[in-house]
C-alpha cells in the first residue's frame, strides 16, 4: 500500500515537473523567436529609412547643383502661335455675330433617339439674308424648329416648300446692343487666351517656362538671366499681337 502510494506521488511530481518543463521551453523560445522577429524587422526599417533619406538627399542635392534650364523657343513660339490663331478664329465668329453659321451648333434636338447635338442632325449655311438648316432626317425638322424657338435666339425657322429638308431663317438685323454684346464675349475670349489658367493660353505657357527657373535654389546665373530675359520679350511680343488681334476685330464689330 505504501510502495503504491509512492509511486503515485513520484509520477504526479514527475508529471508536474514535464509540464512545467515543457512550458518553460515554449515561453522561452517563443520570446527569443518574437525577439528575432522583432529585431529584423526594426533592421529592415533601419535600412529604408536610410535609402529613402540617401534618396532625398542625392535629390536635394541635385536641386542645390541646379542644372541649368533649357527653354524651347521654338516649341513656345509654335504653342503661342496656336494660341493667336485660335483666338482669330474666334474674332472672325465674332465679328459675323448673330449672322454666324454655326449660331445654332450649341442646341440639343430632342430626336426619337433622345437628345442629340445640333451638328449631329442638320447643318447652317447662309444664303443670301437667311440661314440655310439643312436638315439630314426629315422627322427631325419639327425638334429643330422647337430647339431654335427655345434658344432664346428670337429666330423663327420655316420649311421651305420647295424643299422639306430645307429649313429658312431670317438673319436678324444688328443693333447698336447686339454690337456691344459681340464686343463683350469677344473680350471674354480674349482674357481667356491672355491670362487663362487653360493648357493653350499665353498666361500657362509663360507660367510652364518661368516654373523651371524658380525651382532652383541657387542664385540664377548670367546666362540663364538672359535666357529668361530674352524669354519674356518673347511673351510680350505674342501678348501685344493678341491685344492687336481684339482691338481690329472689335473695331470691326462696333463699326
Amino acid at each position: 500500500m505504501l510502495r503504491t502510494s509512492i509511486f503515485t506521488v513520484r509520477h504526479a511530481l514527475r508529471g508536474s515537473l514535464t509540464t512545467h518543463t515543457t512550458a518553460y521551453w515554449y515561453a522561452t523560445h517563443s520570446y527569443r523567436a518574437f525577439g528575432t522577429t522583432t529585431s529584423l524587422l526594426a533592421k529592415a526599417k533601419k535600412v529604408k529609412n536610410s535609402k529613402v533619406k540617401n534618396t532625398k538627399g542625392k535629390e536635394d542635392d541635385a536641386e542645390e547643383a541646379g542644372e541649368t534650364p533649357e527653354i524651347d523657343f521654338d516649341d513656345a513660339k509654335r504653342k503661342m502661335n496656336e494660341v493667336i490663331e485660335k483666338f482669330s478664329k474666334s474674332a472672325n465668329e465674332a465679328k459675323l455675330g448673330r449672322t454666324s453659321p454655326s449660331i445654332f451648333d450649341h442646341l440639343s434636338v430632342d430626336t426619337e433617339f433622345g437628345p442629340q447635338p445640333f451638328t449631329s442632325v442638320a447643318q447652317t449655311s447662309i444664303k443670301g439674308r437667311n440661314f440655310l438648316i439643312t436638315v439630314f432626317d426629315t422627322a427631325n425638322s419639327q425638334s429643330i424648329i422647337n430647339a431654335v424657338l427655345g434658344s432664346n435666339l428670337n429666330m423663327n425657322p420655316q420649311v421651305d416648300p420647295s424643299n422639306k429638308s430645307a429649313l429658312k431663317v431670317p438673319l436678324p438685323p444688328l443693333t447698336v446692343e447686339s454690337k456691344k454684346e459681340s464686343a463683350k464675349q469677344l473680350k471674354g475670349v480674349y482674357e481667356k487666351f491672355k491670362n487663362g489658367s487653360g493648357k493653350l493660353t499665353l498666361a500657362s505657357i509663360r507660367a510652364e517656362v518661368r516654373t523651371k527657373f524658380t525651382k532652383k535654389k541657387k542664385k540664377l546665373s548670367d546666362d540663364e538671366e538672359k535666357m529668361l530675359k530674352d524669354f519674356e520679350k518673347l511673351h510680350k511680343e505674342y501678348v501685344d499681337k493678341l491685344s492687336d488681334s481684339f482691338k481690329s476685330a472689335e473695331s470691326v464689330i462696333l463699326k
